[in-house]
């Protein structure tokens, strides 16, 4: 993804981090499947419900590296 352009989506369950925010939670949004591939877009998930933002910087400076998948 160009850093240019916003990261808005979980790309494996081809859903909008919007989409997403109207399950109301973290939990109910991984309960279905969200994060569960690739798990990318997890950092992004966690501010998408802390703060009601959709879209995000790639490099957004509150992404905490620690909540990266590790293999």
């Amino acid at each position: 993804m160009s850093s240019d352009k916003p990261v808005n989506m979980c790309a494996c369950m081809n859903k909008t981090f919007a989409q997403l925010k109207e399950l109301g939670g973290l939990k109910a949004a991984m309960a279905l499947g969200a994060g569960r591939e690739c798990c990318g877009c997890l950092p992004y998930l966690k501010l998408v419900f802390k703060t009601g933002e959709t879209e995000f910087a790639v490099e957004d400076p509150r992404i905490d590296m620690k909540d990266l998948c590790r293999d």
